[in-house]
């Protein structure tokens, strides 16, 4: 089975070997999100909600990247 790493083009690349999302069988993997503002490509300041804000924009930019949208998201596993 095939994997194909997604990036977007809205955010700051990844750093090191990791990937924004990984596409295997149909499903799109995301893991250790954060609330990384990719202009400055610090964490956002304002405390846990627009960290999180931000961490849903990210993940939506990703799923742009991939052809998808939240319409296509079927679980979200989210640890505060």
């Amino acid at each position: 089975m095939s994997k194909t790493a997604i990036t977007s083009p809205e955010l700051a690349p990844p750093v090191g070997p990791f990937s924004q999302a990984i596409a295997v069988g149909g499903f799109l993997y995301f893991s250790g999100q954060v609330g990384q503002d990719p202009a400055t490509g610090k964490v956002v300041e304002g405390g846990i909600v627009a960290e999180t804000e931000r961490v849903f924009r990210n993940l939506s930019a990703v799923l742009k990247a991939a052809g998808r949208s939240f319409d296509h998201v079927a679980r979200a596993g989210v640890y505060l």
